[in-house]
């Protein structure tokens, strides 16, 4: 009945599970951390290519400062679009909605020129009709009785000159709507807006002509929908751009975008429902259009687009919205990015140019240079072109467009020429001429003089104009041409930004930029249904209970979490192959919801006996021995196994002189605090405390915890007990506890040992042995011999690392043990060694090598140098004595360096 009711609990608890999860999935928390994972593996994912066509044209603070105010005159637009249209730029999408009329603006250029040229032409004209009657007067050639007629005749020509200046001036007024709706038409594609609505309260100045116009012409042409098929965004009203720019652009589309409930932008509506239309995203349409208008077939799910260039599936998400592959970048580093400065610094510049080429003109000094016409005439020329079309008073077709554009290139070519040819040195050589003239008249030759230097500077200042403009004009033809173009404003006033998965402030005109991106690389991401992840999550749990049942808690942990990362691991591999995200909160809830569970209940089970166990060998075994018997009780058997692992030997010098003038009571209090403190040490490490015999302690590293740095803790253990030594004979001195110090001889080792339970089934310990236990046994009592304190074997020197100081002595071979070894004396962590003690080591060092190259005078005399910096050390007295020895009785021709210890 138990083992019954054991399996149902196993697998109701999922189904339990299952249940609050789905009660979880309502708290918007737990929906922001699903998005939250997907960002995480968006940030995993391979950034995604970006197109090249794509260009940004940024309203930037640099742009707005140079036309001094926000918003913008609309004919500042105009004549932008116009260069873009010059430029050869293929399409422009303006995030900008001109929805509201603006008030009439002035024709500056109008203002500027063409009233000037009036004024000069009518009122030359009426001061010559009058010099020329009271001329006719004062000669005689009008009688005076016939002057009424002609004064008559003069009140009519300056009658005609008022009412021309009228006319004029009233032209000087300029319906700025119109001149941009113009410039679109004249572009040809450029794209609007066509807000889509959330209420269903139509704005007063969307008139019926207006709303009309919208639902004939802007509704995306060649679209099939599925019959269940229902747009994600329907808008039962709508704030499209006003008639005289709508009318003259390729399109419009709608600039809404999506915000998710954390405030971060990671989908977009592709399609809109108003009236019996569907309508485009705001770069989705003239995408289309760019694609030949392809035919659209729109389902729940996807929207597939069939055209000459091939055919793709854009994948929807739940709410039929496509998600965003959005650059790994911040706004200004993603997509390729122009100022609108350089437009307007363009054509600031090229008015300034041609005023002075057109008082150099006057003042004749563009006589000098070779050209079929003027180059104010030329200029003048153009923007007559240009007045033509924007103004509406010649046709907006190619011919004349070229015509314009032709006219604009001759001008800008011109003046590259003028600024790069010899007109300058034409104009100083025929002024040089006359000044050279001995005759000239003082007068003159200062007049003509300072006619040189007029020259001079204003080829300077038109030279440094023209190379400007040039290097701009380079550079808007680098930029634009073929480009798909995007006009938005990113200056510091904006409030339209949002948040990407990459960016914590993304001016939102480059949301539309990441969406036609994600379009023409095709690089689609999808989230699947909830009730897949729900499927697979209940999948999971009943797989992951099963398993649990048949295993430890400490082990159903270990599933449980490489569970959990087998999930995640799983969800990224699809993500990253397919593009297709898994809601992963769902089953990560549920996965990591039923192992803890029924890991609780298998601990809650199993701690009883853990308990009995520890409570049983407690006083026999290390914890760590104890730790691995409950893991694995078969661990109870006798037996061992072969590790590489590191010994440690300590022993107190002198330990029987100390013991024998204290009391029993008093020694046991001695070597308890002692072996407590060296212990301590020891286990802080993790070693492992093998017994205790006397005063001695016998430990290793590496088992039963395993370690890789093993050699590493040993030697750190060893250093550290020698601190701690200094403190506790401090203590022990106060206390009056001690007759003498405790002094720590130490022996280490690193080699392959036998490691297990050693002894009967009634007794066992857990033990090392082996030849290299015996090695760091016998390295301590070599200490004696040296007068070293801490003693390592070459292996355990090498496996420690660069982390300790240490002083290499003889190669040796130590009693029982064939196989010589390389002794090194162990001194201190590296960063605890001053200099001095580094200088002293390295002469110790040059005086081994002397002494193993038999230069035993020599070796004395820098061992005694040794002895100047470390008074009493044990080493170089110990090699002075052997020095001193060898010099009367030197060893045979084939000793190898290798000296027998004798003692253990």
């Amino acid at each position: 009945m138990h083992r019954k009711f054991t399996f149902r609990y196993y697998y109701l608890i999922p189904l339990i599970i299952i249940i609050l999860t789905g009660s979880l999935q309502l708290i918007p928390g737990i929906q922001s951390a699903d998005r939250g994972i997907y960002d995480l593996f968006l940030h995993i994912k391979p950034p995604v290519a970006e197109d090249p066509s794509l260009l940004l044209l940024d309203i930037d603070d640099l742009a707005i400062s140079q036309v001094g105010t926000w918003p913008w005159s609309r004919s500042v637009i105009a004549d932008g679009l116009l260069m873009l249209r010059e430029f050869n730029t293929d399409t422009v999408v303006f995030d900008i909605e001109y929805v509201d009329a603006s008030p009439k603006g002035v024709n500056s250029e109008y203002l500027d020129q063409e009233i000037p040229r009036m004024l000069d032409a009518d009122f030359n004209d009426l001061n010559d009709n009058i010099t020329g009657l009271f001329s006719a007067l004062l000669d005689g050639y009008i009688p005076l009785e016939e002057a009424e007629d002609y004064i008559t005749q003069l009140t009519d020509i300056s009658s005609d000159v008022k009412q021309s200046l009228l006319a004029a001036i009233q032209e000087v007024a300029r319906d700025n709507d119109e001149y941009l709706g113009r410039a679109f038409g004249v572009f040809g594609n450029a794209w609007a807006t066509v807000n889509m609505l959330p209420n269903e309260v139509e704005l007063i100045k969307v008139g019926p002509r207006l709303k009309e116009y919208v639902k004939e012409s802007v509704p995306l042409a060649h679209v099939q929908t599925a019959p269940a098929y229902t747009p994600s965004l329907p808008a039962p009203a709508v704030q499209p751009t006003i008639l005289p720019i709508l009318t003259r652009a390729a399109g419009a589309g709608f600039p809404n975008v999506v915000v998710d409930s954390d405030g971060v932008r990671r989908r977009i509506d592709l399609l809109a429902g108003y009236g019996d239309g569907l309508y485009g995203q705001l770069v989705f349409a003239p995408l289309l259009q760019k694609m030949g208008h392809p035919q659209i077939s729109a389902e729940e799910g996807s929207i597939s687009v069939k055209s000459d260039a091939g055919d793709f599936s854009i994948p929807l998400d739940t709410e039929g919205r496509m998600i965003i592959n959005w650059p790994k970048k911040s706004f200004e580093d993603s997509f390729r990015h122009l100022s609108y400065n350089q437009i307007v610094v363009h054509q600031k510049l090229e008015k300034q140019v041609f005023r002075n080429l057109d008082i150099m003109d006057k003042a004749g000094y563009l006589d000098f240079f070779d050209s079929e016409s003027s180059l104010p005439d030329i200029y003048r020329y153009a923007q007559a072109l240009k007045s033509e079309l924007l103004e509406g008073t010649a046709p907006q077709n190619p011919d004349n467009i070229e015509e314009y554009i032709a006219a604009r290139k001759v001008f800008f070519d011109s003046c590259a020429a003028l600024a790069e040819g010899d007109t300058e040195e034409a104009i100083l050589a025929e002024i040089d001429r006359v000044l050279s003239d001995p005759d000239l008249d003082a007068a003159l030759w200062e007049e003509y003089q300072a006619i040189k230097k007029e020259v001079t500077d204003s080829f300077n200042e038109i030279s440094t104009d023209i190379a400007r403009i040039s290097e701009i004009r380079n550079n808007l033809t680098d930029q634009l041409s073929g480009s798909f173009v995007i006009i938005g404003q990113t200056g510091i006033s904006t409030s339209d930004i949002g948040v990407t998965p990459f960016a914590e402030e993304y001016m939102n005109v480059g949301t539309h930029a990441a969406v036609a991106n994600t379009i023409l690389q095709q690089d689609f991401l999808d989230e699947l249904p909830w009730w897949i992840s729900l499927a697979a999550a209940l999948v999971l749990t009943l797989v992951l209970s099963f398993v649990i049942r048949h295993l430890s808690p400490g082990h159903s942990i270990i599933f449980g979490l490489v569970s959990i990362i087998a999930v995640v691991s799983a969800g990224l591999a699809l993500f990253l192959i397919t593009g297709m995200y898994l809601p992963m909160i769902t089953p990560l809830m549920m996965v990591t919801l039923t192992f803890l569970t029924i890991s609780g209940i298998k601990f809650i089970k199993t701690e009883g006996e853990k308990s009995f166990l520890r409570s049983a060998f407690s006083r026999y075994l290390s914890a760590d021995v104890i730790k691995q018997i409950i893991d694995n009780p078969d661990r109870l058997n006798l037996g061992g196994e072969k590790k590489v692992l590191t010994a440690i030997f300590t022993d107190v010098k002198g330990f029987s002189t100390i013991s024998e003038k204290l009391d029993p009571t008093d020694l046991v209090k001695l070597l308890n605090e002692y072996l407590t403190a060296m212990s301590d040490t020891i286990l802080d490490l993790r070693g492992t405390i093998d017994k205790y015999e006397g005063d001695a302690i016998i430990a290793f590293f590496g088992a039963p915890i395993e370690m890789h740095d093993h050699a590493y803790k040993a030697c750190l253990s060893a250093v550290r007990m020698k601190r701690t030594e200094i403190e506790l004979n401090n203590q022990f001195t106060e206390r009056g506890m001690s007759p003498g110090p405790l002094m720590t001889r130490i022996g280490i080792n690193t080699g392959d040992m036998v490691v297990g339970n050693m002894g009967t089934l009634q007794k066992m310990d857990y033990t090392i042995m082996g030849s290299a236990v015996n090695m760091a046994a016998r390295l301590e009592g070599v200490n004696k011999q040296y007068g070293t304190w801490i003693l390592t074997s070459e292996q355990t020197r090498n496996a420690a690392g660069k982390a300790f100081i240490s002083r290499q002595l003889d190669r040796v071979r130590v009693v029982g043990i064939n196989e010589p070894v390389r002794l090194y004396e162990l001194l201190e962590e590296h960063d605890r060694v001053d200099a001095n003690t580094r200088e002293g080591l390295d002469i110790f060092h040059a005086a081994l090598e002397l002494f193993e190259e038999r230069e035993w005078e020599k070796c004395q005399e820098l061992f005694r140098s040794v002895m100047k910096i470390f008074p009493e050390d044990g080493p170089s007295q110990f090699y002075i004595e052997r020095a001193r020895k060898y010099i009367t009785q030197p060893p045979s021709d084939g000793w190898d360096g290798v000296f027998n210890l004798t003692l253990k």
